[in-house]
């Protein structure tokens, strides 16, 4: 099943990532790059992410995978392929892979607490003091990704986080970026974007 959804399941993860870093930019305060003019004529650039946000979003997306896989499993469906799919990848063991696994549900949770909180934030509307919360919450996100990085170089050997962090700048690259459809001129974006 995997193998033929395999793709789609990547390119939805690429949506889910454009849609955590729209999060990101609305938490910070800034505009997410859909609700920022760009000209016509001159496509936006994609920024680098910093190699603690590859951990992160590596880390998010394998969460989604095992929490995919394990609504699968539920139904009878055979989700191993899912499960392991990046464990594959990486061509680490069970063992090697476990604190990767504890990590992402960890981490995972800690991001979806804070941005419920940013989200109650926003409700409340524009002000100096709510800018003030949301900046906290964005440096306890930052302060929680480090906590997962430490942990994780704690808990695999120097070569598994040199082979790691080489596989998250591999597969992270915009060479495998799938491009977004660009939103035509007056029509808003998604909201999940616009938040």
């Amino acid at each position: 099943m995997f193998r033929k959804s395999g793709h789609a399941v990547i390119s939805g993860f690429i949506g889910f990532i454009l849609v955590i870093c729209g999060l990101s930019h609305s938490v910070t305060g800034q505009a997410t790059p859909a609700q920022q003019l760009q000209p016509a004529s001159k496509p936006a650039q994609p920024r680098t992410a910093s190699l603690a946000h590859l951990y992160w979003h590596f880390l998010a997306y394998q969460n989604h995978l095992d929490t995919t896989a394990e609504s699968l499993g539920a139904q009878g469906k055979d989700s191993s392929l899912m499960h392991n799919h990046l464990q594959k990848k990486l061509g680490f063991s069970d063992s090697d892979y476990a604190p990767i696994r504890i990590s992402s549900v960890r981490l995972t949770a800690k991001v979806k607490d804070l941005d419920t909180q940013a989200a109650t934030i926003r409700t409340a509307g524009a002000s100096s003091s709510n800018h003030d919360q949301l900046r906290v919450l964005t440096v306890q996100r930052e302060e929680d990704i480090n906590s997962e990085i430490a942990y994780l170089k704690q808990n695999l050997s120097p070569d598994k986080i040199k082979a790691f962090e080489a596989f998250l700048t591999q597969f992270f690259s915009p060479n495998n970026a799938v491009p977004r459809p660009s939103t035509p001129a007056g029509q808003q974006a998604p909201a999940a974007v616009q938040k």
